[in-house]
């Protein structure tokens, strides 16, 4: 309870804002997403009056695990663009691990994997330059030789995922 406490204050502080919302006015803008313990940067840019494409970064650091750093870009295809607004995405990424070293022994490799995937979502304008979005994801990963990520070393993997973001435009 003591941590869903900061977010409904935060939802209810910002539902006169939703209330007094006409359309969304979509442009650049920095989201942030949440995804299985994993904090990502978005840059969504909306490229036409239902389309946007998304970079995305994310790093992740271990002191005795390693660096793991995840480059991305999605497209999205919204089905309409209102104060819900659903879509459905294509999906594409890079994630890097890098080993911290053992100070006895050998030498750890970095790993490559490869994601290729769809997602479908909604994001909801709470006020014209900010909303909150859910989506839900299939994604295939090809995992790198040596690679433990998925469990699965040197194959394709399916697997799902869910994120949660929170977005400004400017």
């Amino acid at each position: 309870m003591t941590r869903s406490l900061p977010l409904l204050v935060l939802l209810l502080l910002l539902a006169p804002l939703a209330l007094a919302q006409t359309e969304p006015a979509p442009g650049t803008g920095l989201s942030a997403s949440v995804q299985a313990g994993q904090f990502d940067l978005l840059i969504p840019m909306w490229t036409g009056p239902s389309t946007a494409i998304i970079p995305s970064i994310g790093l992740a650091f271990g002191q005795d695990v390693g660096l793991d750093l995840r480059a991305g870009l999605a497209a999205r295809f919204y089905r309409r663009v209102a104060e819900v607004s659903p879509y459905v995405a294509l999906r594409g990424g890079v994630l890097f691990f890098s080993p911290s070293q053992p100070e006895d022994g050998p030498d750890l490799d970095s790993t490559v994997d490869f994601l290729v995937g769809g997602a479908f979502g909604a994001e909801a304008f709470l006020a014209p330059k900010f909303s909150l979005g859910v989506e839900g994801q299939l994604n295939l990963t090809l995992s790198g030789e040596e690679s433990a990520r998925f469990g699965n070393p040197g194959n394709i993997n399916v697997n799902t995922g869910a994120a949660v973001l929170a977005t400004v435009y400017f």
